[in-house]
């Protein structure tokens, strides 16, 4: 049998971060697949439905290029199916969603989704009206319960909140991870070695995340296999008064070593201070070697 013929266990929703709520539907679609001797799969939407419904840019946890390798990193899925999402996915019948796309298109042999999932045109579809077209098409169907924390219901949305506040540790334990950026490094304008005696990395902030508060994070950089911890500034440098366009700069400590090129995953740990435009250089540098002593104190903890 052919790969793209095996039935498959698929799990449904947009996975924005890769938080515990989500790796609980992904685990079971596993489970399923192993059961019928299928494919585990996360079926997904390649721009979240809010952005065209409402007509505004949703702030995402993980950038758009690197959602499908979060997913299969962390979900152990076999397969991440991306449907393009745009005005006929929009108005379609929430029953057309189970029967043409999911059974007819994709072979679900078992679905699995969130007990507040909506889909289907107006958000129509819920978890009850799934349960009943999965028994009459005799296909499985599992509504897997809200994870808690706290007394919280692990959500993106909840989570987006706790990254717009800084609260990086509590985002970490609610995602099962740490908020993270993704890019490649490029050229910056080399303030940072040339003026302050200080080395950083320069990645540009991709325009459709969550935007955490402008400031310095005690980081942890992974490239080629290896983590580098790194007091990592993010917002638009002001002492240096630089173009006004958001970056991030990580400042790895203990390494010496080009990255241009490279492409570099920013785990942010913690929010040490504010972005702030200090008076002279001589006041920034000193600043840095604070938080530089700040990032080794929490890592050593």
């Amino acid at each position: 049998m052919q790969e793209f013929q095996k039935p498959r266990a698929i799990a449904l929703g947009y996975f924005d971060g890769v938080h515990l709520g989500h790796r609980a539907l992904m685990e079971r679609a596993v489970e399923r697949a192993r059961q019928i001797g299928g494919v585990s799969a996360v079926c997904t939407f390649d721009v979240h439905p809010d952005s065209v419904v409402l007509g505004r840019q949703v702030p995402l946890i993980t950038a758009d290029a690197y959602r499908r390798e979060e997913i299969k990193k962390l979900g152990g899925v076999d397969e991440v199916i991306f449907i393009h999402f745009d005005e006929k996915m929009q108005h379609m019948d929430w029953r057309d969603f189970i029967h043409k796309v999911l059974i007819e298109q994709f072979h679900a042999a078992w679905i699995i989704s969130g007990r507040n999932n909506r889909f289907g045109y107006k958000g129509r579809g819920n978890a009850a009206g799934m349960a009943e077209e999965c028994e009459k098409a005799g296909i499985g169907y599992d509504c897997v319960d809200d994870v808690k924390m706290d007394g919280i219901v692990v959500s993106s949305t909840y989570i987006r909140q706790l990254i717009s506040q800084g609260d990086m540790e509590t985002a970490a334990r609610f995602l099962g991870h740490p908020y993270t950026v993704t890019g490649v490094v490029e050229h910056g304008r080399k303030v940072g070695t040339s003026v302050l005696g200080v080395p950083t990395v320069n990645l540009r902030l991709p325009g459709e995340m969550a935007l955490p508060p402008y400031g310095v994070y005690a980081t942890r950089v992974l490239v080629g296999g290896e983590s580098h911890i790194a007091a990592t500034n993010i917002g638009v440098k002001p002492t240096f008064l630089d173009s006004g366009t958001p970056t991030i700069e990580p400042h790895l400590l203990d390494f010496a070593g080009d990255l241009y090129g490279r492409m570099i995953h920013v785990e942010l740990h913690k929010f040490l201070r504010p972005e702030k435009q200090f008076a002279s250089a001589e006041e920034l540098r000193a600043a840095i070697e604070e938080n530089v002593r700040q990032t080794r104190a929490y890592f050593a903890e």
